[in-house]
């Protein structure tokens, strides 16, 4: 009887440290008694508030990770059906995207999986590869997304994965007070609330403003405007993406002649576009790329110049390990360039120490921009 109690205690351990524990938060959902309740045209942007901090877009809860639309229809039918359309651009230009997707009706939202691969022999072997989303409205009326991900498993007491469960609100567009995109005679261009064009249609497309910046396309360039029609940023970009949010204030990744740079929402230049990649968006400090070798960039400005060819990270000392010329250095987040010489191992012992190197200070000297145009 003890052997099979710490078998059956280890199960529950390996599968709850494995991920595979079914997360069901459904308390958000009120009763739907119609389906045909959630339809409507949604802003694609969820919205941030101090009780819901995920910011996330709707078209990539439907696995559309790809295209980018500021507003998508929804018209669901009983008993287990919804349809989503919306606008992108295209190098055709505006295109409308269908698709229909059938799930599970529950008393209080229809549930869709994407993915469900769930193989278990107990003690032995698990596999778990499961997405699904559930919609349906939340008890101020919105539209509301749980997206459910576990990817997991194991072999014997050797487990690994993740699995998470998010809730995502999404408004109407009925709801959306600032400007509004337009089309007319496949033009476009931004009314008011009034329905008055207070932006000419005269571009190809153009994109919902974020911080009194739109992106706007013509001629097969984009550039930024600000909600009076003034330009700020010339149409000149072959792509702007403003997908990259840095606590909550949106840098523009564009790319010029197969080249990348960043725009900030005045449209100033944080990165020229003369960078052959750009990486790491999720961080403070950002990596780019100029042949073959890197530096770092921030939301303000380039703080490395791309003179070395192998970086590492940040420690929690401040610097970065960087090699130029088969030698190491350390370079700080104001662009300084230190010479290195190993620790001690006393000197390392009781320190969270992510690297072997410490500065040379009487070698400090600061980074030339134009440096890495040299090499």
């Amino acid at each position: 009887m003890k052997i099979k109690y710490i078998f059956f205690t280890l199960s529950l351990l390996l599968i709850y440290s494995c991920g595979t524990y079914r997360i069901n938060k459904t308390s958000g959902f009120v009763p739907l008694t119609d389906l045909q309740q959630l339809n409507g045209k949604y802003i694609t942007q969820s919205e941030w508030t101090n009780k819901n901090k995920n910011l996330s877009y709707l078209l990539q809860h439907f696995n559309i990770n790809n295209e980018k639309a500021d507003f998508a229809n929804l018209t669901f039918e009983e008993p287990n059906q919804v349809k989503l359309d919306y606008i992108v651009d295209s190098k055709e230009g505006a295109v409308e995207k269908k698709i229909v997707l059938e799930g599970s009706r529950k008393k209080k939202y229809l549930e869709i999986y994407f993915s469900k691969e769930q193989s278990f022999i107990p003690l032995l072997y698990s596999k778990i590869n499961v997405q699904r989303i559930r919609i349906g409205k939340d008890k101020n009326g919105e539209l509301l997304i749980m997206n459910f991900y576990d990817r997991s498993g194991n072999v014997l007491f050797l487990g690994a994965g993740s699995s998470f469960e998010r809730g995502s609100h999404f408004k109407k567009s009925i709801h959306y007070t600032g400007l509004m995109p337009v089309c007319v005679d496949k033009k476009w261009g931004y009314v008011n609330a009034k329905n008055e064009i207070v932006i000419p249609a005269k571009y190809d497309f153009v994109y919902l403003f974020n911080h009194n910046a739109a992106k706007v396309k013509l001629d097969n360039k984009w550039g930024l405007i600000t909600a009076s029609g003034t330009e700020i940023a010339s149409l000149e970009y072959d792509v702007i993406k403003s997908d990259f949010i840095y606590q909550k204030y949106p840098i523009y990744l564009v790319e010029k002649n197969t080249k990348m740079g960043m725009l900030d929402t005045l449209g100033h230049q944080i990165v020229p576009p003369i960078y052959d990649k750009i990486d790491r968006l999720y961080n403070a400090q950002f990596r780019i790329k100029y042949g073959d070798n890197y530096g770092f960039g921030t939301k303000e400005k380039i703080i490395i110049p791309a003179i070395y060819s192998d970086v590492e990270w940040f420690s929690t000392e401040g610097y970065v390990v960087a090699k130029r010329n088969n030698t190491t250095y350390l370079v700080d987040l104001e662009g300084f360039e230190y010479e290195t010489e190993l620790y001690n191992l006393h000197e390392i012992m009781f320190k969270n120490q992510t690297h072997r190197y410490k500065p040379i200070l009487a070698s400090k000297r600061k980074i030339n921009f134009e440096e890495q145009f040299a090499r």
